[in-house]
């Protein structure tokens, strides 16, 4: 039976997490272009969530990634619309008038920058 996972309180500092997944009934699924593609994922999502990737193995039907979580901070409103771009790298029609009305409600601290900032922060928190 495995160990229960030790978790460090983001709160209180930094920790290191080996995270491992495998396909269903140990199908070896991921060919080369399979594996390019999930670790652009893994890059770009580990980015999004401002956690650092320390190393990674992809095989045919499982990987492992070693991932760095630093210790939380408050996230400046810079940070979360450089992440809303690295999560849509190519945003539609919608996301980009969107992320418009967000810009000029962060600038003025508004009702829809309030909101949006709870829902980013809430995705950032249970990135545990």
């Amino acid at each position: 039976m495995r160990q229960p996972r030790i978790k460090v309180a983001a709160e209180t500092g930094e920790a290191v997490y080996h995270c491992m997944t495998r396909t269903v009934n140990g199908e070896r699924l991921f060919d080369d272009v399979a594996k390019e593609v999930l670790r652009r994922q893994v890059w770009q999502v580990a980015d999004y969530c401002g956690v650092q990737v320390v190393t990674h193995a992809i095989l045919s039907n499982h990987c492992h990634v070693l991932v760095r979580v630093p210790q939380k901070t408050a996230i400046p409103d810079a940070e979360l619309l450089r992440r809303y771009h690295v999560l849509y790298p190519k945003p539609t029609r919608y996301q980009t008038a969107r992320l418009e009305v967000i810009r000029q409600q962060l600038a003025t601290d508004g009702l829809e920058a309030c909101t949006w900032r709870k829902q980013e922060f809430e995705r950032d928190r249970s990135r545990i």
